[in-house]
């Protein structure tokens, strides 16, 4: 059975992977930057390396032994998540020292977790993180997989918490499609693709959703009534010069959410899962 190295265990996405993973009978060495993370995770991995993978020296010999390495390693856009380190130093650099790392152990297969719509916002940092990295990847020599899945269903958990707490909005009138999938879904498609050729994978979810109508149904799940404002773009686009002098991090993220709430997001149809099930499950759980 082949030795896969998982990086990003620990993340949302990470978790669903590591699970499939185990359930298939891999043997797991997970990457984390955290002891403590590590040892949450479920079933207990068979091996966990300790590193920052934006620091190099950390990483040496973490490929050894392995065939295949899965990285889900990226930065949170959500605003709550203060974390150091610029979407350049983690979804490219880091990922370019962990390919680095693969290719002197002689890994036969990486498999990165992208993102939807690389190509469309080469001036943004976060879409132009992860198409370098892409790039990288498909000139390593190595056989790929880049999973590019559209929004994730646990990116709108920070979306309940707002409305829950009554600070929530709406930006401009919500008219563009975007078709959100489960983390698990995507999980079961890198894990199904181990082994395979080389290739680059859009996924979006079963269901197409209006931005107006992922809020409204936000705002069921979280059990909020009150006013909804819409925020014109406009006005979101005068402020953004001044946010970018405040913080550049903090900038790049509503740089990011603006955009594609201007666009259509929607990728050929891969998940199984509803939104509207995600949320009751949510609903109930935090109930």
């Amino acid at each position: 059975m082949k030795k896969i190295l998982l990086a990003g265990a620990t993340g949302h996405l990470g978790k669903h992977i590591f699970r499939d993973l185990k359930l298939k009978g891999f043997d797991v060495r997970v990457l984390a930057r955290s002891a403590k993370k590590a040892k949450a995770l479920f079933p207990d991995p068979e091996e966990a390396v300790l590193a920052d993978a934006t620091k190099p020296s950390t990483l040496e010999g973490c490929c050894e032994g392995v065939e295949v390495v899965i990285s889900a390693l990226g930065k949170s856009v959500s605003l709550r998540h203060q974390g150091n380190g610029s979407f350049h130093d983690i979804d490219y650099k880091a990922n370019l020292n962990l390919l680095g790392e693969a290719k002197q152990a002689g890994v036969k297969q990486f498999i990165y977790i992208s993102t939807f719509g690389v190509d469309k916002f080469p001036g943004l940092a976060y879409f132009k993180a992860h198409a370098d990295f892409e790039k990288a990847l498909k000139q390593s020599g190595l056989s790929y997989t880049i999973l590019q899945p559209v929004a994730l269903f646990s990116a709108f958990e920070e979306m309940m918490n707002l409305a829950r707490r009554g600070r929530f909005g709406q930006l401009d009138i919500g008219e563009k499609l975007v078709n959100p999938v489960y983390d698990g879904d995507v999980a079961k498609i890198a894990v199904d693709h181990i082994g395979q050729p080389s290739q680059t994978i859009p996924i979006g979810g079963p269901c197409t959703y209006t931005r107006q109508e992922l809020t409204q149904m936000v705002c069921e799940a979280a059990g909020y009534t009150g006013r909804l404002p819409e925020i014109p773009f406009e006005y979101v686009d005068s402020l953004l010069p001044f946010v970018r002098l405040l913080s550049r991090g903090l900038y790049d993220k509503l740089a990011f959410m603006v955009a594609v709430s201007k666009v259509d997001c929607v990728a050929p149809a891969v998940g199984q899962h509803s939104l509207e099930t995600y949320f009751e499950l949510e609903t109930t759980l935090s109930n």
